[in-house]
This record gives structure tokens, sequence and C-alpha cells, in this order.
């Protein structure tokens, strides 16, 4: 298990080492469907696509993780030359999922 202490490093281990969907619709169709474990968002998108997302994540008990940040630096930081609103988390791979509960619980409020 690789330490991971900021946002940005688990969202670079969750890449590297797991399995995920990029882009808005790709991840909901796919948290839709159950077969999302995690969702990371970029902060500054629009406001009913953040809507959509944690509605959704609530009703699958799903963590979300805010990335602090646009979606062009969120495709910047997973090594994207394109803007990255959303990332689907099919598989955490070398992360735990309560590792993603924790940081996503802390950051609410």
């Amino acid at each position: 298990m690789s330490a991971v202490s900021t946002v940005e490093d688990l969202i670079r281990e969750i890449v590297r080492s797991g399995k995920v969907v990029i882009g808005f619709r790709r991840s909901v169709k796919n948290a839709k469907i159950g077969k999302v474990k995690a969702l990371i968002v970029a902060q500054k998108i629009p406001g009913e696509m953040l809507s959509e997302i944690l509605y959704i994540a609530k009703i699958g008990d799903l963590p979300v993780i805010m990335f602090r940040g646009g979606s062009i630096d969120l495709g910047t930081l997973i090594g994207k030359p394109f803007p990255v609103s959303t990332i689907g988390v099919l598989d955490t791979g070398n992360v735990s999922i309560d590792k993603i509960r924790e940081f996503a619980s802390s950051q609410k409020g």
C-alpha cells in the first residue's frame, strides 16, 4: 500500500493502479448501473453537473472526492492532454475504499 497523504496523491494512485472511466457521462452512466465505487470531481464544473453527481452519489452511497481545481487541472494531474471533469473509479487499485471514504468525509463541511 502506497503512502497517500494528499488528495492529489490519492487521485494519482487510483488512476495509476486501479481502473477508472473518465468523463462526466461515462462516470454517471457507470454509477447508475452500480459499477462505480467512488467518484472524483473537479470542483470548478457547472453547477448542474455537480448537482447530478452528488445526487447519484447519495443514492448509491458513493464517496465523492472533490478535487480543488478545474477540469484542466484534473486532466493535467492524471496525465491527460484534455480537461477531465469527472473520474468514475471502477477499481480502487492499491488504495483501499476505506481510505477513499476517509478522504471524502474529511472534505465535507
